[in-house]
C-alpha cells in the first residue's frame, strides 16, 4: 500500500512539472480541458479567473497584431496595440493588459506561444503541489509519529511538536511539509493528548473520535453543541464544518457563548441524516443565556472565586447549564430559581447580551 502511495505520489509531481514546462497557450488549453471534469469548483476559483482575464488579454494582443498586419511571430508594441485597439474597438486597454500579465513582453510572448514567466498565484499553487502538503489523515499523524521517532522532546507537548515542524520544514524544503499542531487539531478534531495517542497506535482514530463527541455532547448538556462537535458528526474538518453552518440549508444556530456559535444537537443529527428540522428563529434561545461575566456580577465573585466554585462544586454560584468551546453558559430561568432559594427577589437579571 505504500509502495502504491508513493508511485501514485511521483506520477502527480511528474505532470505537474511536465504541465509547468509546457508554453502558456498549451498549459491554458491543458487547464480548460482538466477544469472541465471539475466545472463545480472551476469558474468560481481564483486561479481559473486569472487564467481566463489573461486569455482574454492574449486574445487582444493577437487580434490587434492581425490588424496591423504583422509578421507571424511579431506582436505589437504598446502604442501600436493602443492604436489598433482604438480602430477595432476592443475594451481592454494595454494598462489592463499589463495590470494581468505584469509587463508587456510577457504577454507577447503568449501570443506568440512561447513559454512565459509564471504570475505569483501560479507560482504559490506549484510550490503547494509539489511539496504535496498533507491532506489526508495518514499524512497528518505521519507527521506527528516522525515526531515521536525523533525522541528529544516531551511527548505530549504540543509547543513542542511546532518548534521541531518548524525547524524539520526549514531543513528538508524539497520533501512533503508536516503540519503544525493546530492543523492537525483542526483535521481531526482531536485534543492533543488524543492525536500522540492515535499516532503511537494506543487508540484507534476512529475510538479517540468517538469520545470526543460523546465529551462535547455531555459539556453542551446532551442538547447542545458547537462546530467542533458538528464536524465530529459530519465527520469533516473544522474548518469544512465551519463552512458547512453557512449555507442557507443548515439548522439555524439557537445562541452564542461569547464567540462562539451554539446549536441544538437534535438539528444538526436531523440534519445529517436528511430528516425534517424544526423551523426556529436565529439565535432564539439568545437573551435567555447568561455568561461568566453576568453569573459573577449577580453574586459578586471575582474570576478567580468563580472558577474555584466551579470546580470545587461549591454554592456560591449556580452550576452551569454546559460549557461550549471553554466558555460556561447558564440559563435564566434556572438562575432564577437557584437565586430565589438563596437570595431576597429584589434581585433583577437583566437580559443577556452576550452575542
Amino acid at each position: 500500500m505504500d509502495d502504491d502511495h508513493s508511485a501514485r505520489q511521483r506520477a502527480r509531481k511528474d505532470i505537474l512539472l511536465r504541465f509547468h514546462d509546457l508554453s502558456w497557450q498549451d498549459q491554458y488549453k491543458t487547464y480548460k480541458v482538466i477544469q472541465a471534469y471539475f466545472i463545480h469548483s472551476g469558474p468560481g476559483s481564483k486561479a481559473w479567473k486569472e487564467l481566463r482575464e489573461r486569455a482574454e488579454c492574449v486574445e487582444a494582443v493577437k487580434q490587434a497584431a492581425k490588424h496591423l498586419g504583422l509578421s507571424a511571430g511579431e506582436a505589437p508594441r504598446v502604442q501600436e496595440y493602443e492604436r489598433a485597439r482604438k480602430e477595432l474597438g476592443l475594451d481592454l486597454g494595454a494598462a489592463t493588459i499589463i495590470r494581468k500579465w505584469g509587463v508587456w513582453r510577457e504577454v507577447c510572448k503568449a501570443a506568440r506561444g512561447e513559454k512565459v514567466s509564471q504570475s505569483a498565484r501560479q507560482r504559490a499553487n506549484k510550490r503547494a503541489a509539489l511539496l504535496d502538503r498533507p491532506r489526508s489523515t495518514e499524512d497528518l499523524l505521519a507527521g506527528v509519529r516522525e515526531w515521536l521517532l525523533d525522541g528529544a522532546h516531551s511527548p505530549f507537548s504540543e509547543r513542542d511538536y511546532d518548534a521541531w515542524v518548524q525547524e524539520r520544514n526549514e531543513q528538508k524544503p524539497n520533501v512533503s511539509r508536516v503540519a503544525k499542531g493546530a492543523a492537525v487539531s483542526g483535521a481531526l478534531v482531536l485534543s492533543w493528548n488524543a492525536i500522540v495517542k492515535v499516532a503511537k497506535r494506543d487508540v484507534s482514530l476512529v475510538n479517540a473520535q468517538r469520545r470526543q463527541l460523546k465529551k462535547l455532547k455531555k459539556e453542551g448538556g446532551g442538547e447542545f453543541v458547537s462546530t467542533r462537535a458538528i464536524a465530529l458528526i459530519l465527520g469533516v474538518s473544522e474548518s469544512l464544518a465551519r463552512h458547512a453552518t453557512r449555507a442557507p440549508t443548515f439548522p439555524v444556530l439557537a445562541f452564542k457563548v461569547v464567540k462562539a456559535r451554539v446549536w441544538y444537537l437534535a438539528d444538526i443529527e436531523a440534519h445529517h441524516a436528511g430528516e425534517p428540522v424544526p423551523k426556529r428563529k436565529r439565535g432564539e434561545l439568545q437573551s435567555e443565556v447568561l455568561t461568566n461575566r453576568e453569573i459573577r456580577a449577580l453574586c459578586s465573585v471575582t474570576p478567580g472565586e468563580m472558577r474555584h466554585g466551579i470546580v470545587a462544586g461549591l454554592s456560591r454560584t449556580p452550576p452551569p447549564a454546559g460549557c461550549i468551546a471553554n466558555h460556561n453558559y447558564w440559563f435564566r430561568v434556572s438562575v432564577e430559581a437557584w437565586l430565589d432559594a438563596r437570595l431576597p427577589r429584589a434581585v433583577t437579571i437583566p437580559l443577556g447580551n452576550n452575542a
